[in-house]
């Protein structure tokens, strides 16, 4: 029996196609959910998808767990939640289990703990990814490396996390998936139809995506970043996605009509919905590590507006600019994006597909 625990939907996007693979027989799924609202909502919209097997905390007062001072309660309610279930989970289990955590949340870092009480063995996927800047991003970063010295199985997405993890001198046994889950998850979104229609677009526009609390407790940068997106957006246009934390930071700036004035907005998407939108893209500009692999995976221009990334997609291939928060970086991009559209899209082996025959050459699977 294979455990696999996950709390956002980010995770549980890049768990889709091995939860998927796996099937009810072979695979256990536990949420300890951070983000309820949108999970509830994305399964709302696609009643197919494969909900958890236990849910055993939800997220704060049934809410998206959204600040600090909601942790403690959560955590609490975590703990609850398994012991009252830890006697069912040991008689699911044997000596030939395993739990599986994914990327860099705080359900990833839960993970272990439930993972030694049950006496089991754990498995991380997406391990060894560094930024190496303990505070960009952050907590991931310090997640990512809590996870590295407890997991006894580290599912890396490629040579540069490998390395990561051997320099490091992990104790666990590390395993190239060569590319990140995300690349499996983008052809499953594609078997769906979007739940979202978003209607007429223009027949060329880029996306904006930032949310992340680094770039917005930034005033200087941001405010700074708005305007030239602004001014670009007069010769492409682009379509600003509304994440609520930033809408509230633009709001208590005073330059909501930047926003309104220049971009065409658009609602928080689910990610199907999303990765449609993606499809017919000329460009992203973005602060998520995610949405930087979607967009290398696609081909597709992305300028990465963050100071340091702990995520290899597309740099080398020079398709995915870093910016380093530098305006001049930014609208050099912004400029030609076409210029760094690549002319090999990438072609690879399912990552989901590596973790599955791991799993079963060491009979965690039958």
């Amino acid at each position: 029996m294979v455990f696999i625990i996950y709390g956002t939907t980010g995770e549980l996007i890049k768990l889709l196609p091995l939860i998927s693979e796996l099937g009810k027989k072979q695979c256990y799924t536990i949420a300890f959910v951070q983000q309820q609202e949108q999970l509830e909502k994305f399964f709302a919209a696609y009643p197919n998808i494969p909900k958890p097997d236990l849910w055993l905390v939800k997220g704060h007062k049934g809410e998206d767990l959204s600040l600090m001072r909601h942790l403690p309660a959560w955590l609490y309610g975590s703990l609850r939640g398994f012991y009252s279930y830890k006697n069912n989970l040991i008689a699911r289990s044997s000596n030939k289990s395993i739990v599986l955590v994914h990327g860099d949340t705080v359900t990833t870092v839960f993970g272990i703990y439930v993972a030694k009480k049950l006496k089991l063995k754990l498995g991380h996927i997406e391990a060894g990814l560094r930024s190496f800047n303990i505070m960009n991003p952050f907590p991931e970063e310090l997640d990512r490396r809590i996870v590295s010295r407890f997991a006894d199985v580290n599912f890396a997405p490629g040579d540069v996390p490998v390395k990561n993890l051997r320099k490091s001198k992990v104790k666990g046994v590390v395993i190239d998936t060569g590319l990140n889950t995300v690349y499996d998850s983008i052809k499953y979104a594609h078997k769906f139809k979007p739940a979202i229609t978003i209607g007429r677009l223009p027949k060329k526009y880029g996306i904006i995506s930032i949310h992340r609390n680094e770039l917005l407790a930034n005033k200087k940068v941001l405010i700074k970043t708005i305007k030239t997106l602004a001014e670009y957006s007069k010769n492409m246009p682009m379509l600003f996605l509304q994440h609520p934390v930033t809408l509230a930071r633009i709001k208590s700036l005073g330059i909501s009509n930047l926003i309104e004035d220049n971009f065409i907005c658009l609602p928080k998407l689910d990610y199907f919905s999303f990765i449609k939108l993606l499809d017919g893209a000329a460009f992203s500009v973005t602060d998520s590590g995610g949405l930087q692999e979607e967009s290398a995976y696609l081909n597709k221009p992305c300028l990465v507006h963050r100071k340091a990334t702990e995520r290899n997609e597309g740099i080398k291939e020079g398709i995915v600019l870093l910016s380093h928060y530098d305006d001049k970086i930014l609208r050099k991009f912004l400029d030609s994006p076409e210029a760094y559209r690549t002319k090999k899209d990438f072609i690879g082996a399912s990552p989901t597909q590596i973790i599955k025959n791991y799993l079963i050459k060491n009979k965690y699977l039958s």
